[in-house]
């Protein structure tokens, strides 16, 4: 979406058209904090996983050390230990100074848990940073190179083309599951209909305006928005 909406901002300049700026521009701010979001959730996720791991190894480490003060154990389903194990828990337990130690010993282990550096997990902000340096890198290269006008939309329109059409194209993997499984529960009925719309709004835009940058690739995500709704009422 980030690529996508910097392509049809920075051909918006050179149409000269408020319409396709003040569509896209908004779509570049919400993009910057839809990504920005899904950085912090994919970073929570992992570290969320770490943390569980880390309690759970430690618990399972230390099982027969683990003591409340007083002696009585803490059974953290050890249940397949031996007799021995069960005779070397109590006399643990006898030793109240011993066991305060270890639990002493534990809440440090469980500190060094929670406050462990981990690298983040950051496959989703390189790809992001690497569709900004594309973008800024072309941008650049065009700028320098003194193209006139005409070129800039040419290559500027080609780029922004192969661009939607890729995120036009994603439903062709869902339609070749509903054509395999004879099941149509895969479509999102809602993201279908506003995609179709939207597809038929900008095709209908780029004929008004004999725009073919705009009509090619819309109106062919508004053909295959039709097929899915096909396939959504003729496929149980």
């Amino acid at each position: 979406m980030t690529g996508n909406c910097i392509g049809w901002v920075t051909y918006s300049f050179l149409i000269n058209n408020l319409f396709v700026f003040f569509t896209n521009a908004p779509g570049l701010i919400l993009s910057i904090w839809f990504n920005m979001a899904a950085a912090k959730l994919q970073y929570c996720d992992r570290i969320s996983g770490n943390m569980k791991s880390s309690f759970v190894a430690l618990l399972d480490n230390h099982r027969r050390s683990f003591r409340i003060p007083g002696g009585v154990g803490i059974d953290l389903g050890g249940g397949g230990e031996d007799d021995q194990d069960d005779e070397d828990d109590e006399d643990v337990g006898q030793d109240n100074s011993s066991n305060n130690n270890t639990f002493a010993t534990l809440r440090k282990m469980a500190l060094d848990i929670t406050i462990q550096k981990t690298s983040i997990p950051a496959p989703h902000e390189k790809v992001v940073v690497g569709i900004v340096a594309f973008w800024i890198g072309l941008i650049s290269i065009l700028y320098f190179l003194q193209l006139t006008i005409d070129q800039w939309k040419l290559i500027i329109g080609f780029i922004v083309n192969i661009n939607l059409l890729f995120f036009y194209g994603a439903p062709l993997s869902t339609i070749y599951v509903v054509l395999t499984t004879r099941d149509s529960s895969s479509i999102h009925r809602p993201t279908m209909l506003l995609n179709t719309t939207n597809a038929v709004f900008w095709t209908a835009f780029g004929i008004g305006t004999l725009d073919w940058f705009i009509i090619v690739p819309n109106g062919l995500g508004a053909i295959l928005g039709f097929v899915q709704m096909i396939l959504r009422m003729i496929v149980p």
